[in-house]
C-alpha cells in the first residue's frame, strides 16, 4: 500500500544498451555516465528528503489530485499510471490537473474512461494565484504528480513545494532527465519508455501496476462511425489495411514525404493505404493522392475515431507523433520512425509487436533542437529499410 514516501531510490529508467559491454565504453564516456548518475542521485535524494519532511502518508485518501501536463502522446502514456492509481484507491475521487488539449479534442477528457476520474481541470491561461486558491479550496487528501520525461530538477522541486500548500500528502517528485553529455547518453544508454517509467515509480511506492492491453478503448459510436466509413470507401474487401501517419507536430520528426511515397507505391497495388492525421496533414498528403488504393482521412476523424481506425487495420507506419501512440495503444502493430533529436527510448512504443527505426551515428544526435534545416537523421532512414520492415510485419498478420 502507498506509504506517502519512497522507501527505495527511484529508478532512473536508463540502462546501458544491450549490445554493449563494459569494454565498448571508453573511460571518458564511462566517467561522463557516472557524473550523470551522480547528478540524478543527488537531485532525487533532495526531492526524497523534502517529500519525507513535508508530506505525511495517506493510506486511505478520499480526494486525490493527479498532475499531468502535455499533449496527446503525454496523455496516452499516462493512462496505465492513472489505472494504477484507481486500482489502488478504487473508492477515491480522482481529479486530473492538466494544461493542454481540451479545446482541440486531444485532452484526457476525450481519451479516458469516465470511471477513472471525477473532474479534469484545465488550468491553461489561469493566473497562478487563482489556480492555487482554487485547488486549495478543493481540500485534496493527496497529490500525485506524474512528471514529464524532460522534467528538470528545479521545476520538480518547485512543484513539490507548491503542492505542499494544497495537500499534506503527496508523491511523484523525481527526475530522470539531465541535459549533461546528451551525445554520450544517446550513444550508450537506452531509457524506459514514458509509460513504463511512470508505472515503475508508482510500483516502488506500493501501487498496483497491471499492464493494460489495450491502453485505449474507443467507444462503440466511434467504432460504428469508422466501420461505416470503411464500408463507404470499399475498404472491407479482404485486403490488408496499412495506416500511414505522415505528419508530426515538429517538422524535424517528419520522415521525407518523398520517402513515404516510395514505400506507399511499393505496397499500394496489394494493400489499402489509410492516411491518418490532422487537417494540416492533408496538404502534406497531396503528393500521395494519385497513387492507387490511397485513402486520405487526414483531418476527417476525431482522435478516438482515428484510434478506432487504427484498431481495424493490420499495421501502422508512423512518424514519432501523437497518433503513433494511439496506434499501439489499441494493440495495432506499429512501425515508428524516430528522429535522433531526443534521447533513445523515452517515447518509444512498447517492444512487443512494435518496431522503432532510428538512424545511428548521427553527428548532431540528441540535439533537442526545435529548429532543423536539413533533417539528416530522418533522411538516413532509407525507404528500403522501411519496406523490409513493413513486409515482415504484414507477413505475420
Amino acid at each position: 500500500m502507498y506509504s506517502g514516501t519512497n522507501t527505495k531510490k527511484p529508478s532512473l529508467g536508463k540502462y546501458i544498451k544491450a549490445e554493449l559491454t563494459d569494454s565498448d565504453i571508453p573511460l571518458s564516456a564511462s566517467l561522463k555516465l557516472r557524473i550523470i548518475g551522480l547528478k540524478l542521485y543527488i537531485e532525487n535524494s533532495i526531492l526524497r528528503f523534502f517529500t519525507r519532511i513535508l508530506f505525511r502518508p495517506a493510506t486511505h485518501p478520499k480526494k486525490i489530485l493527479v498532475f499531468r501536463t502535455g499533449s496527446l502522446g503525454d496523455s496516452i502514456n499516462a493512462i496505465p499510471a492513472l489505472h494504477a492509481i484507481k486500482d489502488t484507491f478504487p473508492d477515491a475521487q480522482i481529479d486530473i490537473l492538466t494544461n493542454a488539449g481540451l479545446k482541440n479534442l486531444v485532452g484526457m477528457r476525450y481519451l479516458l474512461d469516465k470511471n477513472l476520474y471525477h473532474e479534469i481541470i484545465d488550468y491553461y491561461g489561469m493566473p497562478k494565484r487563482e489556480l492555487f486558491r482554487f485547488l486549495k479550496e478543493k481540500q485534496y487528501d493527496c497529490v500525485i504528480q506524474l512528471p514529464q520525461a524532460n522534467a528538470v530538477f528545479h521545476r520538480v522541486l518547485r512543484d513539490l513545494l507548491v503542492f505542499r500548500g494544497i495537500s499534506k500528502s503527496g508523491i511523484g517528485w523525481y527526475t530522470s532527465h539531465t541535459g549533461l553529455f546528451r551525445k554520450t547518453q544517446a550513444k550508450y544508454l537506452i531509457f524506459n519508455n514514458e509509460h513504463e517509467k511512470l508505472l515503475a515509480h508508482l510500483r516502488q511506492a506500493g501501487f498496483k501496476t497491471n499492464q493494460l492491453t489495450p491502453i485505449l478503448n474507443p467507444s462503440n459510436a466511434d467504432k460504428e462511425f469508422v466501420q461505416h466509413l470503411l464500408h463507404e470507401n470499399g475498404l472491407n474487401d479482404g485486403k490488408k489495411k496499412l495506416c500511414v501517419v505522415i505528419g508530426a507536430k515538429r517538422p524535424q520528426n517528419r520522415w521525407p514525404i518523398g520517402y513515404f511515397k516510395v514505400v506507399i507505391e511499393h505496397f499500394a497495388p496489394s494493400v489499402h493505404i489509410l492516411l491518418i492525421g490532422s487537417q494540416e496533414d492533408r496538404l502534406l498528403a497531396e503528393p500521395l493522392l494519385g497513387i492507387q488504393h490511397v485513402h486520405n482521412f487526414c483531418g476527417l476523424l476525431t482522435p478516438m475515431q482515428s484510434a478506432a481506425m487504427f484498431g481495424m487495420s493490420d499495421l501502422t507506419l508512423s512518424n514519432d507523433t501523437g497518433p503513433m501512440h494511439m496506434s499501439y495503444a489499441v494493440s495495432t502493430p506499429t512501425i515508428a520512425i524516430f528522429s535522433a533529436r531526443d534521447l533513445p527510448g523515452k517515447w518509444y512504443p512498447p517492444v512487443e509487436n512494435n518496431l522503432v527505426l532510428r538512424a545511428k551515428g548521427i553527428a548532431c544526435e540528441a540535439c533537442m533542437s526545435e529548429v532543423c534545416h536539413n533533417n539528416i537523421c530522418m533522411q538516413a532512414i532509407l525507404p528500403e529499410q522501411v519496406i523490409e520492415a513493413v513486409e515482415h510485419f504484414l507477413d505475420k498478420v
